[in-house]
């Protein structure tokens, strides 16, 4: 009973000395305030004036404020019945400067060259941790900031990086910082030495590695020996794939072991590693839902088959086939789980298969065009709202929109649709491109000397995705007024039309001085229709007055003198075009095909009875990542009929860019009296480029570069090719998509050539791209 009356005392007392330590505050005060709005304080606060304050209090009071970040220190008192919070407040930031010790006396470009990260990535670093100009400085975000610096330089192979800072606070409470960077020298590696391999060896397995000893012919270009721990992590996940898509299971990297020198300037590595043994594909077999799919029907899909080498990306790809053909089936949520089971050396594979629910298309919801029409977008995706789901179409609707040349980047989500467990809301997201100009121009070319222009190209006028095009030209040689006007689908179904009207005068001075003048007007029209999803059949038909002046030089028996009795001529032409399209991308393709065959003929109702029929090919097969094989063939055949010759002016002519580059522009074929090109009613060209962004340059979207090989010429008539008459050069180019257009240039040499050809190694033009 004693025990119980003396606990009892106890919590009276307690309770007692709780309530008088607490005092009822009536205001709060805040001291030190500049920045900070005193009500943002009061609103973040759980105490408010009337109630009784308390240690409790204090320290929750203390943390609120605190994690605001806007303070460096916080003390409260307690003033009769008043709270009084003293503060000091952090500084807000005015500046960051980041120097990098290699930046002095270098050139912008030499900077970004050489420094690991420039001075605008650590800014951007600076922004992400939000110690840029305006942000509230803090200690302990500045560390982290450093901290995160430091690791991105010792990833890069760094190890010496050192980095110092100044903080100066001016009277307004904003502080100016200055970072000095100092990167040091990045690690070389000297040597990599890998130990345990039977199955490959070690140069087989060292090639996987951007990273290596260094070789003084490839490592100037290459700077292989510069170390870092991406890519030596790179370089071991590439050889374990390499095991394991061999069929090495139990395949493991046991150490690596790195010696660094004593400057920790350079890096040796040793690796060891087991391989294991080498497993086979046993059974395979499906289970769970496979809706109108049977076993043998999936299983005919598979590229791996029982008694293979166990390949695990070729399980992956097999995988991705069969959720493909299920996703094209509406089943846009498919869960496809590969089972493996292993028996000495063998791999059973079970694959277990969850449609789920058949998805329909809600809404396709249309983002990033600030120019093009949601109808010009809409037109090219094969699924509309309400229908059903399918991959293939969706991927076969982004490379048609690609292949518009409107957008420089196309990207398609599916996202769920809450509460609806069976529809997807399609979200197309476009980046538009410069898809014309309106050009102003003085320049000079190999054909027509100096020339003045003005012109509108536009391929997508007003976002409607229709195409107009404006020109006028003036030169020493060529004068061209032109209007053309496409609407690619005018009736909704694909069909196009397009008409146009040109006038031209040329006076060609290329074979001799006052050889010939052409003057030339007008009218075309165009009707096209799709046969395909990816081949066309347009038809042309045109009519134009052709009035030709011809020098006395010229039009002597051993030049053109029979046409340039006829001064004037009608012509109506009947033109056919058939294509076939299949390229993934309008401007730089890294993959697809491209086919024409285009017909025409002048009907005999005009003055003029000629046929030509050309045929064109091109097609792009990506070697890997940044390398494509761009091949092209070129055929064209032209010809008189009904007894009349083909006019001297239509006859192909080759050299030059877009024929055989090294040779002059119109200098192949067929030659009069005086060595000057003639043409001839045959060509044949062909080329092979390998292809790569322009990896000299940091922003490269736009560039392209190019080593090729081109071979061809010009002949006669199709009765007198003679193989020896071949021409034959190589090269590298570069193309740039510039905001005034695509621009190209090449050096190039002759290979195979003959006495008294023109050379030209150095060609540049406009509206060229690879």
């Amino acid at each position: 009973m004693k025990n119980k009356i003396n606990q009892l005392i106890t919590i009276l007392l307690l309770l007692f000395s709780i309530n008088a330590s607490a005092t009822i505050i009536n205001k709060i005060n805040f001291i030190g305030l500049d920045f900070t709005s005193e009500q943002f304080l009061l609103d973040i606060i759980p105490f408010k004036p009337g109630q009784k304050f308390s240690d409790s209090s204090s320290n929750e009071i203390l943390q609120l404020i605190f994690n605001t970040g806007l303070f460096s220190d916080i003390s409260l008192e307690i003033n009769g019945n008043q709270l009084e919070i003293t503060v000091i407040e952090n500084p807000f930031i005015k500046f960051l400067e980041v120097t990098n010790v290699k930046d002095k006396g270098l050139s912008a470009w030499l900077k970004n060259q050489q420094q690991f990260l420039t001075s605008e990535q650590i800014n951007e670093f600076a922004i992400e941790y939000k110690l840029s100009a305006g942000n509230i400085f803090t200690k302990s975000k500045f560390d982290e900031f450093i901290a995160l610096i430091k690791s991105k330089y010792i990833q890069g192979g760094y190890l010496n990086i050192s980095i110092n800072y100044e903080t100066t606070v001016d009277l307004q409470n904003r502080v100016g910082i200055d970072l000095l960077i100092n990167q040091g020298e990045q690690v070389k590696v000297t040597n990599i030495e890998i130990t345990g391999n039977e199955v490959f060896e070690s140069k087989e397995l060292l090639k996987l590695f951007d990273i290596g000893k260094p070789n003084f012919l490839t490592n100037y270009f290459t700077n292989k020996d510069r170390f870092t721990e991406n890519e030596l992590q790179s370089g071991l996940d590439l050889i374990t794939k390499k095991y394991f898509d061999s069929g090495y299971l139990d395949f493991q990297i046991l150490n690596v072991n790195t010696d660094l020198s004593e400057n920790n300037e350079k890096i040796s590595i040793a690796i060891d590693l087991t391989e294991g043994i080498q497993y086979k594909l046993g059974t395979i077999s499906f289970t769970g839902q496979l809706g109108n799919f049977g076993s043998n029907e999936l299983k005919g899909l598979l590229k791996n088959k029982t008694g293979d080498v166990f390949n695990r990306q070729a399980v992956v790809d097999d995988i991705q086939k069969i959720t493909d053909i299920y996703a094209d089936q509406g089943y846009a949520f498919v869960d496809i789980k590969p089972i493996t089971s292993d028996f000495i050396d063998t791999v059973d594979v079970t694959i277990d298969i969850s449609l789920n629910k058949k998805v329909y298309v809600n809404r396709i919801i249309i983002s990033g065009n600030t120019r093009t029409l949601d109808e010009v977008v809409r037109r090219e995706i094969g699924i509309s709202e309400g229908g059903l789901y399918s991959r293939t179409l969706l991927r076969e609707s982004i490379v048609n929109l690609r292949r518009l040349g409107y957008f420089s980047n196309v990207e398609m989500n599916a996202n769920e649709v809450p509460g609806m467990n069976d529809k997807v809301d399609l979200i197309v997201n476009v980046e538009e491109t410069k898809t014309g100009a309106i050009s102003f121009s003085v320049s000079h070319s190999n054909n027509y000397g100096i020339s003045f222009g003005a012109g509108i190209k536009e391929k997508n006028i007003f976002g409607s995705g229709n195409t107009l095009n404006a020109d006028f030209k003036l030169s020493e040689s060529f004068n061209k007024l032109s209007f053309y006007f496409e609407d690619p689908n005018f009736n909704d179904q694909g069909h196009s039309i397009s008409y146009g009207a040109f006038m031209s005068e040329i006076k060609d001075d290329d074979v001799m001085k006052d050889s010939y003048e052409i003057n030339t007007k007008g009218l075309n029209f165009g009707y096209g229709i799709p046969l395909s999803k990816n081949t066309r059949l347009n038809s042309t038909i045109e009519y134009s007055k052709n009035e030709i002046n011809c020098g006395s030089s010229f039009s002597s028996a051993s030049y053109e003198s029979a046409q340039c009795l006829d001064k004037n001529n009608d012509e109506l032409k009947l033109g056919f075009n058939w294509n076939e399209n299949t390229l993934n991308d309008f401007m730089y393709p890294t993959d697809g095909k491209s086919n024409s065959i285009d017909f025409g003929v002048a009907l005999p109702i005009g003055d003029y009875e000629y046929f030509n029929l050309n045929a064109s090919h091109q097609s792009y097969e990506p070697i890997n990542d940044s390398l494509t094989l761009k091949l092209t063939g070129d055929l064209g055949i032209a010809s008189g009929y009904g007894g009349k010759t083909l006019p001297f002016y239509k006859r192909y002519f080759g050299g030059g860019s877009g024929s055989i580059r090294g040779f002059g522009n119109k200098s192949l074929g067929p030659l009069y009296p005086n060595k000057k090109a003639k043409g001839g009613e045959l060509s044949i060209l062909g080329s092979a480029n390998i292809i790569s962004p322009a990896v000299f340059f940091d922003d490269n979207e736009n560039m392209r570069m190019s080593a090729f090989i081109d071979a061809g010429n010009i002949f006669n008539e199709s009765s007198n090719i003679n193989i020896n008459d071949l021409r034959m050069s190589a090269g590298v180019g570069f193309a740039y998509l510039s905001p005034i257009g695509a621009i190209g240039m090449h050096l190039s040499t002759p290979i195979l050539k003959k006495s008294g050809d023109v050379i030209e190694n150095f060609g540049f033009s406009l509206g060229t791209g690879f």
